[in-house]
């Protein structure tokens, strides 16, 4: 069991997996997920050729409960202390939900210039509607931003069967999560828009979906591909996966994440 501190003085788990020399995956959870979430990636990632860098946000899993810096920003800034941490200079990245928040905001806050690809899974880049953008959570808008907060925690998210040893293996462990303490967290979320980023990316990006996620239209892929000009970037849309593909179908998520990050090497 690993951890660090971060500049302003949390202290953060984190799972580092791999030989040292083999280029990096930073798997990067939702909201209220730990490291485990990613269980089901580990093994085919390393067998695939690659390091795998995974971390509990604060007030996450076994990193440290705060009142501080309970934002998305926060957060990027806390996976960059880690890779200054660690003294990882090129990576890829992959972020569930939140994580693809986390993921944006990082790049840009400091660049993708070290970024080999990106993958984005089930996270629409701007989850509140107005007019021009219906690819949000349904129904929403800033009137709505207490509400939405406030259904998340009762919102089934999957719509598959978790195979038994695999829901065991993530829920190995287990700490608590504090709706209540982390709402701040939840609701920057809910108000930030990324689509400013997505369009200035210069780094392949895999979109990914549930065609039944109960988040968001299964459309938001292709609207956030269109932002985006670069070429080797795509779609891949789950069929008849929630908003957790990676443990729905963690096969077919694991061969098309793998396949695209290895193709963007």
């Amino acid at each position: 069991m690993s951890f660090f501190k971060t500049n302003d003085g949390v202290r953060l788990h984190y799972q580092f997996d791999g030989n040292y020399d083999q280029p990096v995956v930073v798997l990067l959870g939702g909201y209220t997920s730990m490291i485990t979430t990613w269980t089901a990636q580990v093994d085919d990632f390393k067998q695939a050729g690659f390091r795998i860098l995974r971390f509990e946000y604060r007030n996450h899993g076994r990193s440290e409960q705060t009142d501080k810096g309970l934002r998305i920003s926060r957060l990027a800034m806390d996976l960059q202390n880690l890779l200054e941490y660690l003294h990882v200079e090129d990576f890829s990245l992959v972020g569930h939900s939140m994580g693809a928040m986390v993921a944006s905001q990082y790049i840009s806050l400091f660049g993708d210039q070290h970024v080999k690809a990106l993958v984005t899974e089930d996270q629409t880049p701007k989850m509140l509607n107005e007019d021009g953008w219906q690819y949000g959570i349904a129904d929403s808008s800033f009137k709505e931003i207490s509400r939405i907060a406030d259904d998340f925690p009762k919102t089934k998210l999957i719509r598959q069967t978790i195979d038994k040893e695999l829901k065991q293996q993530v829920s190995a462990g287990y700490v608590p999560f504090n709706f209540k303490k982390n709402r701040p967290l939840m609701v920057d979320g809910i108000v930030q828009d990324w689509r400013d980023v997505v369009a200035n990316e210069r780094i392949p990006h895999l979109f990914l979906a549930g065609s039944a996620s109960p988040l968001y239209p299964v459309t938001h892929t292709q609207a956030a591909r269109e932002l985006q000009q670069v070429e080797n970037s795509a779609v891949h849309i789950f069929d008849g996966s929630g908003h957790i593909p990676h443990l729905e179908f963690y096969n077919e998520f694991n061969r098309i994440v793998i396949k695209f990050i290895t193709k963007n090497q």
